[in-house]
């Protein structure tokens, strides 16, 4: 395989997962925000799934 037909052509268009891939705070920082979301929304289903505790 010749050297230049490794190389990306300018006109190629790079995929989404590999631009996505290629940005790792962008990646950390959909992870982290993707987890608060996940456990604030399982949180709040958790407390309002709960009945009221009966008073002594």
């Amino acid at each position: 395989m010749a050297p230049d037909e490794r190389d990306p052509k300018p006109n190629d268009k790079v995929p989404l997962g590999q631009r996505l891939f290629e940005r790792p705070f962008l990646l950390l920082i959909a992870g982290i925000v993707v987890m608060l979301v996940f456990y604030t929304l399982w949180g709040l289903v958790e407390i309002l799934s709960l009945k009221p505790a009966p008073l002594p």
